[in-house]
């Protein structure tokens, strides 16, 4: 079975990225076969079934390293590649890659089992729902009105009929993209604002604490069709896009105590 080549060096074949790469990442039953070796035997078959480029390695193309970085930015690992892996999912995108839905089907799996199932549960009412580690200051529904696109936060848009937290995934999918980035970002804000900035006083970098957000919203707090959406549109989230804490001051008015 040839070895996969994957991560920076599969993208320096391909002209993709500029960062040197200082080890190889590969797939390979071969445990010493780069530096970085990955295994499961359901990988086999996908494997398999690439032409081997040189004498016993080939690389991943483009599409399977975008699938790859994609399906694996849905765990955050504590080897801190979070970061890299966005941005190398922003470079192969503009260098054309698309997301091969049947192969991130089958890497999602394998990440599951080795990482772990992301589990969460919306399905109870608001006073359950929030009822966590967080030491709250404001109503969590306030902060979303603070920072909100329009008159309303855009989940109200999306919530099962009768629902305080649960989403409908059918309305959900129905929104265009920009409505979606828009729905995610004011989940970014509101998560940013509630666990970094408020508690240390808004004396922190906006940027830093909306990074933060993002990879928390993209790992902890979504799982399926909405993480993967994220991430594959995660050149759209790389920047608040406003001062979202100015506007959140600016709405203090609309803030609740708790």
């Amino acid at each position: 079975m040839p070895t996969l080549v994957i991560g920076s060096t599969a993208m320096r074949a391909w002209g993709v990225g500029n960062r040197t790469p200082k080890d190889l990442d590969v797939f390979s039953d071969d445990p010493v076969a780069g530096d970085d070796v990955f295994w499961h035997e359901s990988l086999r078959p996908w494997v398999d079934s690439i032409p081997p480029a040189g004498v016993g390695y080939t690389y991943a193309s483009l599409d399977d390293l975008y699938t790859i970085k994609v399906s694996h930015a849905q765990w955050d690992l504590k080897n801190n590649t979070w970061n890299k892996h966005v941005y190398d999912i922003v470079q192969l995108k503009r260098a054309g890659a698309k997301l091969d839905l049947d192969l991130h089907k089958l890497l999602y799996g394998v990440w599951e089992e080795t990482h772990g199932k992301k589990v969460m549960d919306l399905d109870q009412d608001k006073r359950d729902f929030f009822d966590d580690a967080v030491r709250r200051t404001y109503d969590h529904d306030s902060l979303h009105d603070s920072v909100a696109y329009g008159d309303r936060p855009i989940y109200t848009e999306v919530l099962k009929d009768g629902a305080e937290v649960d989403i409908d995934m059918k309305k959900m999918k129905a929104l265009p993209l920009p409505r979606f980035v828009a729905l995610i970002k004011e989940e970014i804000f509101v998560t940013a604002l509630e666990r970094i900035v408020i508690p240390q006083r808004y004396r922190v970098s906006p940027k830093a604490a909306y990074w933060w957000a993002f990879r928390r919203t993209a790992t902890s707090l979504t799982k399926g069709w909405t993480a993967r959406t994220i991430l594959d549109n995660a050149e759209l989230f790389l920047e608040p896009g406003f001062d979202y804490i100015e506007r959140h001051l600016l709405n203090s008015h609309k803030l609740v105590k708790v």
